[in-house]
């Protein structure tokens, strides 16, 4: 199924919607879909607008064509980390440590899971003509700053490697090796992995969701759920009655879910460049478009964009209360904070401009590792717990959920990461404030630690600081 003769419009600078975010300004959004405004039922509801709600309704209408699917949004397809993200598709998980056997590894299984998932998400995205920016690139996870980043970049390679990967799968590149793809300014080394490809998140959201409508799924926009139970849950100006319940909500889980205080929001956002020329390219790399990251402990991430720009992400902050992130703009503040990780790897970016700056929030559980959880017997289920790394990961869960729904015995539900028990039983996060002087305080060494480096360099007071960030981060 294919829908290329209908493609995404880019509009005209007299046009142009200057969303605070690259990846919707310019782009033509389709007309919302009416809100829910009466009693419906359905065999299937799914709540949540993004690429877990939608890559479920898509798996089970695959594998159920003539189910009644109905999905509910509370604001517009792809509103929540869906729309915002920073566009890389892994065949990875965060947190796969939780995943392993008795002797230490991931299962077999679960490692050939991940390792075809990008192949398999690209073979759907062609044959439903979704055109959202693929780009097979693989990633580069390098040493860019200090001493210190070789000696993580070595453990983390060495992990992949405990959990039964292989060479193929992750491997080192030398400095030199790592300045012929992107010539950071102070190249230690790098882990080099296959299994991520470049996406344009709003794109692949709205593709995802016109292929999901053509399909005969009901999509109710801005429309939110609430007092969500087995098989029924209230909307603002109807309810939904229904076999089956679906919550994918993801960092968006607010009161009235089941979910609310189990996955938690935690801001992290973007900054991008005016687009470069080809010349600028050749001075700072990226020839096949390969993601990229340090190992700052801001956790950045970055790519090199369809039309030619640098976009550069990095963790944000905690908003008081625990409440997620609906603006997309970002402040001035942060964006310059994220300019200067730009900088700070690549000087060659000293003259140019930076045109975007914007967030949003990713779902963090307690046990700090993405879950799919089925219970058969409320027949409700959910997937998430991402923790910015769901683009991919989506994909994979989607897929699962359909077919623990449909009652479908296979190999994805059997991974180590899929959990039969009631959603109720997710661990909560402890009340406030004490999730938001956490994530503060984590944040605040972190930055001394960046800021020892920068100035003393591997002193003793930065390795300090640097084991006590070691013991706070549970990324």
């Amino acid at each position: 199924m294919r829908w290329l003769d209908t493609p995404i419009d880019i509009l005209t600078d007299k046009q142009r919607l200057a969303s605070p975010s690259l990846w919707w300004d310019g782009l033509s959004r389709p007309e919302p879909e009416p809100p829910l405004e009466t009693a419906i039922t359905a065999d299937y509801a799914i709540v949540g607008g993004g690429y877990t709600g939608l890559w479920t309704a898509y798996f089970l209408k695959k594998k159920l064509p003539d189910a009644d699917v109905v999905l509910i949004e509370a604001q517009n397809i792809g509103h929540g980390a869906s729309g915002r993200n920073g566009g890389w598709l892994m065949g990875t998980l965060e947190g796969l440590s939780a995943f392993t056997d008795t002797n230490g590894k991931l299962p077999a299984a679960a490692r050939a899971q991940l390792n075809t998932l990008v192949s398999r998400a690209e073979q759907v995205l062609i044959e439903e003509g979704i055109e959202c920016d693929f780009h097979h690139g693989g990633c580069v996870l390098a040493a860019a700053r200090h001493s210190s980043q070789v000696i993580r970049a070595q453990e983390t390679l060495a992990h992949f490697q405990r959990l039964g990967f292989t060479d193929d799968d992750y491997h080192w590149l030398t400095p030199e090796e790592l300045t012929a793809r992107v010539k950071v300014a102070n190249p230690g080394g790098a882990v080099f992995t296959p299994h991520v490809a470049r996406v344009q998140p709003a794109k692949l959201v709205i593709g995802l969701a016109h292929v999901v409508k053509s399909l005969g799924v009901r999509i109710f926009e801005h429309t939110r759920a609430s007092n969500i139970a087995p098989g029924f849950f209230d909307c603002d100006r109807g309810t939904v009655n229904a076999e089956h319940i679906v919550i994918a909500t993801e960092g968006y889980s607010e009161a009235g879910s089941p979910l609310h205080r189990r996955v938690i929001p935690v801001q992290t956002g973007m900054v991008v460049t005016e687009p470069l020329s080809d010349i600028r390219w050749s001075e700072i790399g990226f020839h096949d478009n390969e993601t990229f990251a340090d190992f700052n402990r801001a956790a950045t991430y970055l790519q090199r964009t369809a039309d030619h720009r640098l976009v550069i992400g990095a963790r944000g902050n905690y908003l008081p209360g625990g409440r997620p992130k609906h603006t997309l703009g970002d402040t001035a503040f942060i964006g310059q904070y994220r300019q200067q990780i730009a900088l700070d790897l690549f000087p060659q970016l000293e003259s140019v401009g930076f045109t975007h700056n914007w967030g949003g929030s990713v779902g963090v559980p307690r046990n700090w590792h993405p879950h799919v959880i089925y219970d058969r017997f409320s027949k409700m289920g959910t997937a998430g717990g991402y923790i910015g790394e769901g683009v991919g990961a989506s994909f994979l869960f989607g897929e699962t959920l359909a077919g623990l729904l449909t009652g479908e015995s296979s190999e994805l539900g059997e991974m180590p990461w899929v959990q039969r028990r009631a959603l109720g039983e997710l661990r909560r996060w402890e009340p406030e404030p004490f999730p938001q002087l956490g994530f503060k305080a984590t944040t605040l060494a972190f930055g001394a630690e960046e800021w020892l480096l920068n100035r003393y360099g591997e002193s003793l007071a930065a390795r300090a600081v640097g084991w006590l960030c070691d013991q706070l981060d549970p990324i």
